[in-house]
């Protein structure tokens, strides 16, 4: 069999399409002789690496206590990996980093609970412990013992609560771009500079961001992006924009992402106090910041230094803070360098979803989906 390199081209940004091309003098003379573009070889079928498209990942969706979660998941059969996004996206947003990792993992990405296709919560409860214990019952639910761990923005938190709560189930963790409440995230604002996160304090008084948001969702999603990036060029495409317009525009979705703003002043009285009862982290854990973002390294080192035990910081260059669009190549490349290939996990068959019914319907008394030990959040 002919040896083989696996080459990525760049189409955009952070963007690329991956072929597998011989590695033989032979097919480099031809392609000489030819003028064989590497555009063109990209087109030949038989030459493509297929990743599996985000959009043909399978859909579940289980009932809690008080909210319905609904995620998506890569084919099974390797080890599991977790995918915690932030606001104001949902799980759209690995839709490039989900397929890479998905080469070498089983990835499971769902809608944090009011976002996305999951429900609102009917207590309005959107604190990291409570999107933790959504995490912890959906890999009840699925079965799975032990798991990598990748979460953004505020899916730092709810990451963080489920290994603080679960330190068993978690065998390695990435936290990028947000320090913890009690651990540097600030809650008030502290400079006149537009570029200085004032909008933390703004969207933590749901009342007031709805009132002056509500109507211009769009808008603000397109100023939100455009702020917190590198380029400050358009690195969101109009259609996932769109996605995440008609997402928060939906009733009580606007503020339920407000709410996990509000939420960050008991979430930092939980961090503190839970990581003061329990100890520091002990699963390796690695925290990323990007360039433009959330750095230098020592703000990152100094954030993270007395949550884990196990640390390394290292920060995303030519990336801003959305690093699912900014960057997505060089942050999966990071995660498969700090993950590994996961031999030493389990691991897992989520095929036994396609014959399972998981929630009670309209005409139903609500039960909680069996397999999730939900208790309600936190």
């Amino acid at each position: 069999m002919l040896a083989s390199h696996t080459i990525q081209i760049q189409d955009a940004p952070g963007r690329g399409k991956y072929i597998v091309l011989p590695s033989t003098s032979l097919f480099n003379y031809l392609g000489k002789m030819l003028f064989i573009s590497i555009k063109a070889i990209a087109l030949l079928p038989a030459l493509t690496f297929a990743l599996q498209p985000f959009h043909t990942w399978e859909h579940e969706r289980i009932q809690l206590t008080d909210v319905s979660i609904h995620f998506r998941y890569s084919a099974s059969g390797k080890p599991p990996l977790l995918l915690v996004h932030g606001f104001p996206e949902h799980s759209r947003c690995w839709e490039t980093i989900g397929p890479i990792l998905a080469e070498h993992y089983t990835v499971i990405a769902p809608d944090n609970r009011g976002t996305g296709d999951s429900s609102l919560s009917n207590i309005d409860n959107y604190t990291a412990p409570a999107g933790g214990e959504d995490l912890r019952a959906i890999m009840n639910f699925l079965n799975i013992g032990t798991v990598n761990v990748l979460a953004h923005d505020k899916g730092v938190g709810l990451a963080t609560s489920f290994a603080i709560e679960n330190p068993g189930l978690v065998n390695r963790i990435i936290l990028i771009e947000y320090p913890l409440p009690g651990f540097g995230y600030p809650t008030t604002v502290y400079s006149p500079s537009i570029y200085r996160d004032w909008q933390l304090a703004f969207f933590a008084v749901p009342d007031a961001a709805q009132f002056f948001i509500q109507g211009r969702e769009k808008e603000m999603l397109a100023w939100y992006f455009y702020h917190g990036s590198y380029s400050a060029g358009d690195i969101i495409s109009n259609d996932l924009l769109e996605t995440y317009t008609r997402s928060i525009s939906k009733p009580g979705f606007l503020r339920a992402g407000m709410q996990y703003f509000a939420a960050a002043f008991s979430d930092a009285e939980y961090f503190t106090r839970r990581i003061n009862e329990s100890g520091k982290l002990q699963m390796p854990l690695l925290a990323l910041g990007g360039e433009a973002s959330f750095a230098p390294k020592s703000a990152v080192d100094a954030a993270f230094s007395p949550v884990a035990a196990d640390l390394t910081t290292d920060i995303i260059i030519k990336s801003g803070h959305w690093i699912d669009v900014e960057a997505p190549v060089r942050v999966a490349n990071k995660a498969l360098q700090f993950f590994g290939n996961g031999t030493e996990m389990p691991k897992v068959n989520l095929s036994w979803l396609d014959d399972t019914i998981t929630m009670d319907g309209n005409f139903g008394s609500g039960q909680i989906t069996a397999g999730t030990n939900s208790t309600g959040p936190a």
